[in-house]
């Protein structure tokens, strides 16, 4: 894996080099339109589409999401919520997020607990994959159609596409865990987070069409240690709860909520809405 300090510094020279090529981009576009000067008050107001655009819904993260979604839905996955800037979309529709940051975020729930790490491959590996079919794509239309202002609109996205692209192919941590290619190499190597991170999809693939009874104990009881402030880990502690729970083990149940309350810190709003739930159920 990639230091976060050596992460950071390849990321920020290419997004210089992404900046650069969308500048190169918006001047190549608005030179071909100026010299059909019918298209050229057309193509500033693309332009400037563009760049709402970029801050409202970013193409290329949306192009990366879609991606996600694509390869995960031939692979058997479905998914609770998918997030693209400030725009959620899940079971309670489309919602626009004032706090949430500009990223992209898809969540994933398998449907069935077989071949797991091939089809977490696969989805992991879909959105670099789209941002560089959209690259390449753009690339090749403009090619031909050197003064569509289409082609010039999408054209405006091409560079940070490709940024996207290779920078989630980084095997590294981010602010929000794990990049794609942090999640490939994982498999690859086979270590302790990506094992857990496993385990927690095939026991929510196996609870799709079945109940906790169908869940072996060992898959989520000889999970390897890893850090607690990992999603995976929280997942962990949480299947550990519910099949407590389910099989009438009130102390396994009462050490999983412990632990999960000692790392309360760690957890999303949901899961401490949870917490808080089940704590007070259980006084």
């Amino acid at each position: 894996m990639i230091r976060r300090g050596t992460y950071d510094l390849i990321c920020n020279i290419l997004l210089i080099f992404a900046v650069l090529g969308t500048a190169v981009c918006l001047g190549l576009g608005l030179r071909a339109a100026f010299s059909v000067r019918a298209q050229f008050p057309l193509c500033c107001g693309l332009a400037a589409a563009a760049a709402v655009c970029f801050v409202l819904l970013p193409p290329d993260i949306l192009v990366h999401e879609l991606g996600h979604v694509a390869f995960g839905l031939c692979a058997g996955m479905k998914f609770p919520v998918v997030r693209v800037g400030r725009f959620e979309c899940g079971k309670g529709g489309v919602r626009y997020r004032f706090r949430v940051g500009t990223a992209g975020e898809t969540a994933v729930v398998p449907r069935g607990g077989a071949h797991m790490q091939a089809r977490l491959f696969c989805m992991a590996l879909g959105g670099a994959l789209f941002n560089a079919f959209y690259a390449i794509a753009v690339l090749v239309l403009y090619a031909i159609f050197p003064y569509s202002p289409a082609v010039f609109f999408f054209s405006c996205f091409m560079p940070l596409s490709f940024y996207d692209a290779v920078t989630a192919l980084l095997p590294a941590y981010c602010d929000g865990g794990r990049t794609d290619g942090g999640v490939l190499f994982g498999i690859v190597k086979g270590d302790a987070e990506t094992d857990v991170m496993l385990r927690v999809l095939i026991a929510q693939g196996i609870l799709h069409k079945g109940s906790y009874a169908d869940v072996p104990r060992a898959l989520l009881f000889e999970a390897p240690v890893v850090r607690e402030d990992l999603p995976a880990f929280a997942a962990l502690l949480y299947l550990r709860y519910r099949f407590a729970k389910a099989h009438g083990e009130e102390e396994e149940a009462a050490r999983a909520l412990s632990r999960l309350d000692g790392i309360e810190e760690y957890l999303g709003a949901e899961e401490r809405e949870f917490l808080q739930k089940e704590k007070n159920s259980a006084r």
